[in-house]
């Protein structure tokens, strides 16, 4: 179908007043480099072991507490009970085993609210996945690791998947984010900081290129991050480095970080990241614990 004459005369008229739409922000030093946007295709690479996993569960925690959004997670490796309960202990606060009775209900009830798990005792066709996704009537969705969908990591293949999911995006305005991993040889001896750099021996953070299937993935990404912590390192293993390397529509907010300079995240004892000494979780929970006359807890917490 061609597009009639005008179709775009409403976007041009709303980018010259200004009233294009900025993406979504956490109100900390993230947003300088990241907002989530609707109808995006997003990726984040990463070395094992690095805390992907746990980085997407804070960021989607924390765009649940500030602007309402709700989820829909395929995570492959992790099993539901422990990706609620990292949520739950972020959520309240407090280390899990020391919630009281009324906190694990009250976590509960908002992670059921927000949070819908995929299955994972079987493995999904990326059609099949798209379909729950589509049922699942929720803002946004995880395929955790992009490798553990059914399909072959092969590069006309992967064009086909990325594809189907790009449409999915454009079609419905959901965003999706994908996991993903590098290629064997980027965490190999020859990957290591060099011997003049201060983390000499240490292994250095993908680039897009790395990532396994090649580079459909960073092709096709509309924003697409790099996830890095040096897990050996005596004190900055607690740190997850966060580079931004692509934002594909910079003029709804976003850019990529400077070279070598990655957003440092503190891991602050699993209770949600600290960055730049922000912890929005601790923010939207005190904001929520205001006493507001005729209104309800916005989040049900216990003082």
């Amino acid at each position: 179908m061609i597009l009639p004459k005008g179709h775009s005369d409403k976007y041009l008229k709303d980018y010259r007043e200004g009233r294009i739409p900025m993406g979504l922000g956490l109100g900390c030093l993230l947003d300088e480099n990241f907002l989530h946007k609707h109808g995006q295709l997003n990726f984040i690479l990463g070395h094992d072991n690095v805390g992907k996993t746990y980085f997407i569960e804070w960021y989607f925690l924390a765009l649940a507490m500030v602007h309402g959004l709700k989820f829909t997670l395929f995570m492959d490796e992790n099993h539901a009970g422990k990706v609620f309960r990292d949520l739950i202990q972020m959520y309240i606060g407090k280390n899990f085993m020391e919630l009281t009775t009324y906190e694990m209900k009250q976590g509960t009830e908002f992670m059921e609210l927000h949070f819908k798990i995929v299955d994972n005792t079987k493995r999904y066709t990326p059609t099949e996945l798209v379909e729950l996704f589509a049922s699942s009537n929720t803002d946004v969705h995880l395929i955790d690791p992009f490798n553990g969908l059914k399909t072959p990591l092969q590069y006309g293949s992967n064009y086909d998947v990325l594809n189907e999911l790009k449409m999915y995006t454009k079609t419905t305005n959901k965003t999706i984010y994908i996991n993903a991993h590098p290629t064997s040889a980027s965490g190999r001896r020859m990957a290591e900081y060099p011997k003049e750099h201060d983390w000499a021996g240490h292994i250095m953070p993908p680039v897009k290129a790395d990532i396994e299937g090649g580079k459909a993935f960073a092709n096709k990404a509309d924003d697409f991050l790099i996830c890095h912590r040096l897990t050996k390192h005596s004190n900055l293993w607690k740190y997850t480095m966060i580079e931004v390397d692509k934002i594909k529509d910079r003029d709804t907010g976003g850019a990529p970080t400077s070279l070598g300079i990655p957003i440092m995240m503190d891991y602050n004892f699993g209770l949600g990241f600290l960055v730049g000494g922000v912890d929005v979780l601790k923010r939207e929970r005190e904001k929520a614990t205001e006493y507001k006359p005729n209104s309800l807890n916005k989040f049900r917490i216990l003082e």
